[in-house]
């Protein structure tokens, strides 16, 4: 008895965070270091270098996804793809996936992935996909790291800069 009652709640729990996206449209989000729930409060997209700049904010976080084609695909972050994620705390710290971190952090370099799934014809466009990194502080010392991140009918409304 006991398992089927483990089942089902996994199952329901399952379902739920399946339409989650689904319900809060348009929506972006993330698990935040593994286990915090991120989600962007405003969304929105632009097409600039010949790429898409997505983003995310909520109460003043932010996160960038930053890829050098405007098209469906998969974009590869790392070192010298010209793919990138950032995030930006509250407190103004930048995290990158250009910054390479200290030895004493970690030996592995930053890395990620944004899949752009779909782009619509609707007015205006909307952009569909889904997104992880690992990215560190300037200095190397600090890192973060988002996984299981979904942006869905973020409008492409133009006007972002990319954070410095």
């Amino acid at each position: 008895m006991r398992n089927s009652i483990t089942v089902f709640l996994i199952v329901i729990f399952s379902l739920s965070c399946s339409d989650e996206v689904r319900f809060n449209s348009p929506a972006m989000q993330a698990h935040k270091n593994g286990n915090v729930l991120w989600k962007a409060q405003f969304r929105a997209a632009d097409i600039d270098n010949g790429g898409f700049v997505i983003e995310g904010r909520n109460s003043g976080e932010i996160v960038q996804l930053i890829t050098t084609s405007d098209t469906r695909g998969t974009f590869e972050i790392g070192i010298d793809t010209g793919n990138i994620a950032i995030f930006k705390d509250v407190d103004g710290t930048v995290y990158s996936t250009e910054n390479m971190p200290d030895p004493s952090v970690s030996i592995y370099p930053p890395t990620g992935q944004i899949i752009v799934e779909d782009v619509d014809n609707d007015d205006p466009k909307n952009i569909y996909g889904t997104f992880w990194f690992y990215a560190y502080t300037a200095d190397g010392l600090q890192a973060i790291n988002f996984n299981e991140g979904v942006f869905y009918k973020v409008p492409l409304l133009g006007g972002l800069l990319q954070i410095q």
